[in-house]
């Protein structure tokens, strides 16, 4: 079936549903919280499993002519020495691609431009939904007290969604996942691969962009609270935490200037939520299931939700058994990989302890390089279910 269908958020997830249901024959409208289109902001790494549901949504080649083939270097340790490595054509052999790195932006305004003249309505700030029923449609209401119904809404807007309480009343606030990062974007000082540092307490990313510049971004465990708002102060501590870490790390850290840095705490959900779906309202991406970033899953589980819920409610006649069924296959997808990040940063940034640390690193230098594929590979291996085109 198709009808009209209204999406709350123009991020990844929520643009990518647009696309994915425009090519399902729906008739649909993007609301956005922000008062224009976003021209700044850090980058991301898209998994296969994610360009695959790109390529789905219709919009695969268009991203694609944006990115830079992130050719993964070794994971380190924080003196520099080799921890695991894992070859692009590894990757490439066993996933059928590289990963491929994004500025935020870009990425953003490819899934824009596969909307044509699809209606995006720029400072909508939509506060709350009514699910709908069998016999009515769902009704967003906006912060002005204006109303928009539709057949259909999907709420994709981000981890302190408004529209989730009536989803998932009981779902758990997001908590602080014991870390804070900095994200930076600026001109590439050289570095050639993408790398992971894990040191003990924080991590740092190296990731080159396909536009000449590098994207980087640092976290370290402590408590909350701690960016000031202040470019110039929170960068100088970002420098003062990873001084003594190897090259490049510190020279990078000195190459940025604060006006092209930030500094965030990190929320997400310490467990999954308890439905996706309720009535004509879908959850998708942070909105359903923000997660610590230590998987590089999180905006692909967006992707993810965004195809599957397009298949779910064009392939059949009624939308609340297409939700039904959505939430069906999400849900358990979905907690997987948010158990697997938490499980991650506790193994990787949150460890602290000396003993523990040198344990761990002398456990992943003893791996072979399947074993880190294999767990690539549990995630990135997804198939998106076949839209149906009209």
């Amino acid at each position: 079936m198709s009808g009209s269908a209204v999406v709350v958020g123009a991020g990844i997830a929520g643009l990518t549903a647009a696309n994915a249901l425009l090519r399902c024959g729906w008739d649909v409208r993007v609301l956005e919280r922000s008062p224009e289109p976003r021209t700044t902001g850090a980058g991301i790494v898209l998994l296969a499993n994610a360009l695959r549901g790109l390529d789905a949504a219709g919009v695969g080649d268009a991203v694609r002519a944006i990115g830079e083939r992130a050719y993964p270097g070794s994971l380190r340790d924080g003196a520099g020495r080799a921890l695991v490595h894992v070859s692009p054509e590894q990757i490439a052999a066993r996933l059928g691609t590289v990963a491929i790195a994004f500025h935020r932006p870009r990425l953003q305004e490819a899934l824009l431009g596969g909307l044509g003249d699809t209606a995006v309505t720029y400072g909508a700030a939509a506060v709350s939904v009514d699910p709908g029923a069998a016999d009515r449609p769902a009704v967003v209401t906006l912060e002005d007290g204006s109303t928009v119904s539709a057949d259909l809404v999907v709420a994709a807007d981000g981890v302190r969604s408004l529209l989730r309480a009536a989803v998932a009343p009981d779902a758990a606030e997001p908590v602080y996942v014991g870390s804070t990062t900095w994200l930076a974007v600026l001109d590439n000082p050289g570095i050639t691969e993408m790398s992971q540092t894990w040191g003990p307490g924080g991590e740092v990313g190296l990731i080159p962009l396909g536009d000449g510049r590098l994207y980087w971004y640092a976290t370290q465990v402590g408590p909350a609270g701690r960016p000031t708002g202040d470019p110039v102060a929170d960068l100088a501590a970002a420098r003062s935490a990873f001084a003594g870490w190897h090259a490049p790390v510190p020279q990078v850290l000195a190459a940025t200037a604060p006006e092209q840095a930030q500094q965030l705490d990190l929320y997400g959900f310490a467990r999954p939520v308890p439905r996706m779906a309720r009535g004509r309202v879908a959850l998708a991406g942070d909105a359903a299931h923000a997660m610590p970033p230590n998987v590089g899953q999180g905006g692909c589980q967006g992707i993810e939700d965004a195809v599957v819920l397009a298949a779910s409610v064009s392939g059949t006649g009624d939308v609340i058994d297409g939700l039904a069924a959505y939430d069906r296959v999400r849900g358990p997808r979905t907690s997987g990989v948010l158990r697997a990040a938490w499980a991650s940063a506790r193994v990787g940034e949150q460890l602290r302890n000396p003993l523990l640390v040198g344990l761990r690193n002398a456990a992943l230098r003893a791996l072979p390089a399947r074993v880190m594929l294999d767990g690539m590979s549990r995630f990135a291996s997804w198939t998106p279910p076949a839209l149906p085109v009209r």
